[in-house]
């Protein structure tokens, strides 16, 4: 568990930044597939409240992924210390079978927004925590999650 975290914290070191990115980090998930009891930890320092974003997920998939929609459980932890949880479903292929996102030989990624207009009320840190919610327990052709937080012009 300590080198999960560790990955997890060089990953949003190290992780690239776009010029819109306020924060951009991303976590490879297991080989094995992705476990119930595999959550995909995001924390990020907001300073700012009167700021507005734009939430983004990135997914990363194989091609053979058995459902049209990948469902997750979305749970924030706010700086006081509350939490809030949200079921959210992502359309990785349409009704047809062809793929949402871009594809490169079987691999895939799709790049959604969860949330236009969001901003954040409270300063310090939060948590962003992806559980996946499937019906199998061990979910193999997700290989990856990322997230980006872009800062618009917006003040609120």
């Amino acid at each position: 568990m300590k080198y999960l975290f560790f990955a997890i914290s060089l990953t949003c070191v190290f992780a690239s930044c776009g010029p819109d990115d306020f924060f951009q980090a991303s976590q490879t998930l297991p080989k094995e597939g992705w476990m119930y009891r595999d959550t995909v930890n995001f924390s990020f320092k907001i300073e700012d409240t009167t700021s507005v974003y734009r939430i983004l997920v990135d997914l990363k998939y194989i091609d053979t992924f058995q459902n049209q929609n990948l469902y997750l459980k979305l749970h924030t932890r706010f700086p006081d210390g509350k939490r809030l949880s949200k079921p959210y479903s992502f359309d990785l292929f349409n009704a047809q079978g062809v793929s949402n996102g871009t594809c490169s030989g079987h691999r895939c990624l799709l790049e959604t927004t969860l949330q236009e207009n969001a901003y954040f009320d409270q300063q310090g840190t939060y948590v962003l925590t992806f559980e996946q919610f499937m019906r199998h327990d061990s979910i193999p052709a997700i290989t990856s999650i990322g997230m980006r937080l872009q800062k618009t012009e917006q003040k609120r």
